[in-house]
């Protein structure tokens, strides 16, 4: 199962997204594999224009919500937060907030593939999660 990030999604439904042909030829490329989201990544998709739009695209797509975020990711996400402000304060990184990594760590704790535009926070601190090229 592939997990979708936040971007790949927004990007897909906005036409004048400079990333919207590579995040359509991303579905296309994966179309034979279920797709899923974390409850994070639908909470920022519902903050956004149009959410109307989306909830319908994913109702269409057949998108799952897996809703568990047990403990453990919760504490994987707060450990890499740490490791990657380390990385930051090096100078070695650019700002982050902890939905990325929440987000990061819930593929993780689930075993799913990742579909992103931002592999920051995956290459950095969660490189075992596999991210799909997009």
């Amino acid at each position: 199962m592939i997990s979708l990030d936040t971007n790949i999604i927004q990007s897909a439904l906005e036409i004048t997204d400079i990333n919207h042909a590579r995040a359509r030829q991303a579905f296309e490329n994966y179309d034979s594999q279920a797709f899923c989201i974390c409850p994070i990544v639908r909470a920022e998709l519902h903050a956004s224009r149009g959410w109307f739009k989306i909830e319908q695209w994913l109702e269409t797509q057949e998108v799952s919500v897996i809703w568990g975020i047990p403990n453990s990711v919760w504490d994987a996400a707060g450990v890499a937060f740490g490791k990657y402000a380390v990385l930051r304060r090096g100078g070695q990184t650019s700002r982050r907030i902890v939905a990325d990594f929440l987000i990061a760590a819930h593929a993780e704790h689930h075993e799913l593939e990742m579909l992103t535009f931002d592999e920051t926070v995956f290459k950095n601190v969660f490189p075992q999660v596999t991210l799909l090229a997009c």
